[in-house]
Parts: C-alpha cells; structure tokens; sequence
C-alpha cells in the first residue's frame, strides 16, 4: 500500500497513477552518438554555466539577416508556471514542470541542465545522475538508456523534467527564470554539440491560496507533498488534449494514534483505522460545485472497480472558494456527504467524513486546491493554510510509510520545526495538529 497520488496506505494509492530535423541536413551515418562534437557556431559564445559549449541562446550577431541557423534539437517546453509559497521547513518554494522534445532523427544525449535568474546567475546545476532522478523518459529504450555520463532522449522522444527550488526568502526567489540544456547528437553529418537557452519562464507574481484547516485537531500524517520524488508530485496526466497536474500540492492526510499508529488491530477493514469516520470541514467560504456518494470503501490494500481510474476521488466534494480557486476533498465515507451542489458554505462547516472511497488503500484525506472544479483536469495551484502546529516529524518517510502499513510504530521524532505555524504548506513527513 504506497499512498501517493489519488490515495495510497500510505497513502493512498496514486488518483493513477523516425522524425528529422526540417533542415533537409543530411543525418550522420553511424547511429552511435561519438564522445567527439563539432561545433555549430563559429559566432563569440556568451558567458554561460556550460563550459565549452557554444551559446545557442539568442545570436551574439545583431544582423539577424545573416546569423548562421540556430538550430536547438532538443526543445524546452513549460508546462505548468510556478508560484512561490512558503513549506513548514521555512524555505519559499517554486515547483513547477519541463517537457524536453528530441525533434531530430538521432539520439540526443544531455550532457548537462542549469537553471539561471534573469541576470544569468545560476540557480541550481543538474549532474547526469540528478537530473536522472528528476525526470521521465517516456520513450527510453535498452539502446537509448541512461549512462553515467547523462540521459539519452531517442528520436522523435519526450520525456518530463520535475523541477523543485528551495530558497532561504522572498527576495532570494527569482521573478523570471532561464532553462540551459547541452545536448550532443548527430546533426547534419557529424556529432556536434548545442546548447538551448532560449527558455525562459516567468514566475506569476501571485501569492499562494490562504485556506483554513479540511480537519480537526488530532496528530495527522502528511504524506506525498510537493517536495516528494513520486505521487501526487510526478501526477502529471493527459487530460483534455493537454497534460495536468492538478495533484502538485496535495497531500493524503493520515491521522495517528498517540503512541503513533495508524490503526488498531489488523488493519483490514476501514473501521480499524484511527482517522475512520472524522468529521471533514470546508477550509474556506464558498459554493459547493460538486458532490459524489455512491461508492462503498475499498478494502484497505485491494483498491479495485472502474472508479480507480475514472472516478479516483470516490466519494467527494469540490467546493467553488473563489477568485478561480477550488478545494477538493476525496475518498469520503459512503452516505456520509452532508452538502449538496449549489449549496454555500462557510468556514468549518461539516462536509462530510473520511472514508476509504476511490483510489485509495486505506481510510485517509486527500486535498488540494485547483484552478477549476475538474478534479485531475484543472491545474493544482500552492495553498498555504492559516495556521497549525507541527508536532513530530519523520527523518525517513518511506520508513515510515512501511511502519504504518505494517501496523508498527512509525519513527517520529522531534524536530527544530515543531511548534506553531501561520501561512505555509506541511512539508510531506511532518505530524501535523489543526485548530479543534
């Protein structure tokens, strides 16, 4: 049971979890990328992070009429726009997603990835073996699998970059940020080397959505945050002709015992469980737009039935909180919703109970904020909640995560974070105490 997106014990089980270049160049006749590159540029190179690399950000020549082609094989494309919000660790957070097009006819391996500001400072540098860790390669094949020396993107591939930036406050994060990828590959009859930084990114300027608590009191687990390596963070799904991760920011509340269990017992049926039952509550005034309660809870750890991937919510709510935002509550008890569509609420108002409906292993809350009331299709936007206490946190959540599944104790120790906090996201690991 690994909760993660659209559930899992742990929480919740995930809500799912030969082109060339329109040059006319001629490819090169091995298919072997070579260790050797020509340079495509005979143009001054910038000063950059890449050492070496020739610049194939905007041309150094002023007369654009006879600039040499500035070709970029491998494109950098923004799907998603980052916000800066604040975690319970008391770093400012930007969390956002890359896709990386191979559009030519050869592999393309990446030798090296730098983040910079608008004035060309470096943000962060990428080894190979970082950069492996943080992306998808959707279509990577025994040929074109990644070495130690970096990735390969095949012919005509994509893959997806998850990009996470930590900084200390506010006015160390960026307004704008500048993507530089080097590549080699074979290009036009020899293996040469490019760099793309063409890639720029503004930051929306508005600030992370305030919401009150969805629970009560209690010592509640958070688990699969936005700074995780897998579930809701990597929940990026093709929805409506686009790719979306509403999920971004969500988390699969747990509640623990106080000698810090997640249930009693075996754990094989839902009312073992501690948090069975609690009362969820509307974490801001608004209108409900959404209202489901026809499934049964799933049996902990055996999710089954269509509603997993087309109804991974099971039982839930979407409340309309305003200004474009939306929270979303899923995997409620059966017959437990106490709203109705068109219904306003306010702050605090009984919604419902916590169930194990939908997508999900084992009794818990999933939550999130979105830019609109599809619940996988709209966009997850940062949310930070009013106030709450950090009791406790978890060195090692996956550790953890195996303790609780297991009926153990999970290892919860103190922190330098614990006590209270005011308008910030739970880092995912972090015992957490709501307002009763």
């Amino acid at each position: 049971m690994k909760l993660g997106a659209f559930g899992g014990i742990v929480l919740a089980v995930s809500l799912l979890v030969g082109h060339a270049i329109a040059s006319g160049a001629k490819p090169g006749a091995s298919d072997t990328v070579s260790s050797a590159y020509s340079q495509t540029s005979k143009q001054p190179a910038k000063k950059s992070g890449l050492s070496g690399v020739p610049n194939s950000s905007p041309s150094t020549n002023t007369n654009k009429a006879t600039t040499q082609c500035d070709w970029t094989p491998l494109l950098i494309v923004p799907l998603s726009t980052p916000r800066l919000f604040r975690g319970s660790d008391g770093l400012y957070n930007l969390v956002y997603e890359l896709q990386l097009i191979n559009y030519n006819s050869k592999p393309s391996k990446i030798s090296s990835f730098e983040i910079h500001n608008a004035r060309g400072g470096l943000i962060r540098s990428y080894s190979p073996a970082a950069l492996h860790a943080n992306m998808l390669n959707l279509t990577a094949t025994k040929v074109t699998k990644a070495t130690k020396d970096g990735d390969f993107i095949p012919p005509g591939g994509t893959a997806t970059l998850w990009i996470n930036l930590e900084f200390k406050d506010k006015e160390s994060a960026p307004k704008e940020l500048q993507h530089k990828i080097a590549i080699e590959t074979e290009f036009a009859g020899k293996v040469r080397k490019f760099e793309n930084g063409w890639s720029k990114l503004s930051v929306e300027e508005k600030p992370p959505v305030v919401v009150g608590p969805p629970l009560r009191g209690g010592r509640w687990f958070a688990s699969g945050g936005y700074a995780g390596k897998a579930g809701h963070r990597k929940a990026l799904f093709p929805l409506g002709n686009t790719l979306v991760n509403a999920q971004r920011y969500a988390i699969d509340w747990l509640l623990m015992t106080d000698d810090d269990h997640a249930f009693k017992g075996e754990g094989k049926v839902c009312s073992h469980f501690a948090g069975y039952g609690k009362q969820l509550i509307a974490a801001a005034d608004g209108t409900v737009v959404g209202v489901i309660d026809r499934y049964e809870d799933q049996i902990p750890g055996e999710p089954k039935g269509e509603q997993i991937a087309f109804y991974p919510g099971g039982n839930s709510v979407v409340i309309d909180i305003g200004d474009g935002n939306y929270a979303f509550y899923a995997h409620m008890k059966p017959g437990s919703v106490k709203v109705k569509e068109g219904q306003k609420v306010k702050r605090g108002d009984h919604i419902g109970d916590l169930g194990s409906s939908g997508n999900s292993s084992a009794p818990h809350l999933h939550f999130h904020v979105m830019a609109g009331p599809s619940i996988l299709g709209s966009p997850g936007v940062p949310y930070v909640f009013d106030s709450f206490i950090v009791n406790g946190i978890t060195a090692d959540e996956n550790k953890a995560e195996k303790a609780l599944e297991d009926g153990g104790v999970a290892p919860i120790v103190k922190s330098k974070f614990d006590g209270k906090h005011t308008e910030e996201l739970p880092r995912e690991g972090m015992l957490i105490v709501f307002p009763e």
